[in-house]
């Protein structure tokens, strides 16, 4: 155990100053320890009645909150304290533990303050538990932000032991573990901080397949997650099951999705995504043709960046967006080439993708744009090779077609900026995406065919447009 009275312990510098800031540096340390979002300022004061030690503050957020370190073990000047400071909702770190205290008055009134009581040997609990438990980690973050009450080291353990045993009783849809950690989110935080909780292991129950009403907790809570929400459910890597993905997936849409920024290193964003092709919606694709060499062959690795959501291979990178192509131009294109005619039905004819209209062009500008008649594949109608080779053996598609749901849809391929999307505000599905435009903007190698394959559903890779 990490006993911050060592800290005070090897303080033999005769300056005051620096021991000060070996104490507060001290405490720092384990404070970004156990929340890899706090930024902790310090301040020039040190165990002063009004003014604060250290203001935490958090990355993406305007919260802080202050922190008045106490050199006593004196529960009785902690109270006298939270009569003077508890106005803010802070923290009251006393550097070691305090003397026993048995009637529970302190816990009580720093409970109805909404003020934390917690040593630094107190944070440290929630670091080591951090490292082991992913679960640890979030709640040490709601601690740090809306803790209330008076915290041991003791109870970090347990409460921690608890709230993980809780997001574990939830994907099995068990009753009593997971009422457990409501109530110790709800006893430990503030009620803000306990909702996100509370709506996390309502949106993991509800991932079980458990009705909502069935929830043991707190009422009222909507089926659906907040952008927050999803995005500490994606860091908290809690399933690797299909299923539970799909049911998490139901209340969410790519432009909620899109508002997060996710790293393709993130295990639960792959799970999300690929159970949920069939579900979520883009606007617009494009592709790059940056290559990425430390990815695996016959792999691809989902992330989300900058509005868009995004998978890299080992020699390209495909953008989905829930808006107009402009919206993925951001992303470095690297080089392209004409497409010839040949090549692009060679594409359409090995990936089983019909083309209904295609826009050709030649060296000098002349363009034809045509359409096949209905129930002809592209790639065996001698009239468009005629008329192609009219415009001469330099002409290259501009664009192509591809119809979807019998007809009633089209995806029009640009073949000059890689890109595709629809006609005005049509949406399509990612598996619609990858399955009819990423082939016609890309001639994959059959590597790469393998890492679509992979993640397409066996069912819908032959299937007609």
């Amino acid at each position: 155990m990490d006993d911050f009275s060592n800290v005070l312990s090897d303080l033999t510098d005769g300056d005051p100053f620096l021991n000060v800031a070996s104490i507060k540096n001290a405490v720092i340390a384990r404070l970004e320890a156990s929340d890899a979002d706090v930024r902790v300022e310090s301040t020039e004061y040190f165990n002063h009645t009004y003014a604060p030690d250290l203001v935490l503050h958090w990355k993406n957020d305007n919260s802080f909150r202050h922190i008045y370190l106490r050199t006593s073990d004196n529960p009785d000047y902690i109270r006298e304290d939270l009569a003077v400071v508890s106005e803010t909702s802070p923290i009251i770190m006393p550097l070691v533990s305090l003397r026993e205290h048995d009637d529970g008055s302190l816990e009580l009134e720093s409970t109805n303050a909404r003020t934390l009581v917690a040593t630094p040997s107190t944070i440290t609990e929630f670091a080591t538990t951090h490292g082991e438990r992913t679960i640890a980690g979030l709640l040490s973050h709601a601690v740090l932000q809306g803790g209330r009450g008076l915290l041991s080291e003791q109870r970090a353990r347990s409460v921690s032991a608890v709230i993980d045993a809780g997001f574990t009783a939830a994907q099995v849809s068990e009753t009593e573990e997971t009422r457990r950690a409501v109530m110790a989110a709800e006893a430990l935080l503030d009620p803000a901080r306990a909702a996100v909780l509370t709506r996390l292991l309502h949106a993991v129950w509800l991932g079980s397949g458990a009705p909502a009403s069935t929830f043991p907790g707190a009422t009222g809570i909507t089926a659906h997650l907040d952008s927050a929400g999803l995005r500490l459910l994606l860091d908290i890597s809690i399933s690797d099951d299909t299923e539970f993905w799909r049911r998490i997936g139901k209340g969410i849409s790519l432009e909620q999705l899109c508002e997060l920024e996710v790293s393709s290193e993130s295990n639960s964003l792959q799970y999300l995504v690929e159970s949920n092709l069939d579900h979520l919606r883009a606007k617009s694709c494009r592709v790059s043709q940056i290559g990425n060499a430390e990815v695996a062959a016959h792999s691809v690795r989902w992330f989300v960046s900058s509005g868009v959501l995004a998978f890299k291979s080992r020699d390209y990178v495909s953008l989905f967006s829930p808006g107009p192509v402009s919206s993925t131009a951001f992303y470095e294109d690297g080089e392209s080439s004409p497409l010839r005619l040949g090549l692009l039905m060679d594409r359409a004819q090995a990936a089983d993708v019909d083309v209904d209209e295609v826009t050709i062009e030649s060296d000098n500008g002349r363009r034809i744009d045509y359409r096949s008649p209905t129930g002809t594949r592209m790639w065996a109608d001698e009239v468009l090779g005629q008329l192609s080779s009219v415009l001469g053996r330099h002409s290259v598609v501009i664009s192509a077609t591809t119809p979807l749901a019998g007809g009633t849809r089209h995806l029009k391929c640009d073949l000059e900026n890689l890109t595709a999307s629809g006609r005005t505000g049509a949406k399509f599905y990612l598996l619609e995406m990858l399955r009819y435009a990423i082939p016609l903007l890309r001639g994959l190698s059959p590597t790469e065919r393998d890492s679509l394959a992979r993640i397409i559903p066996a069912q819908q890779r032959g299937a007609d447009g």
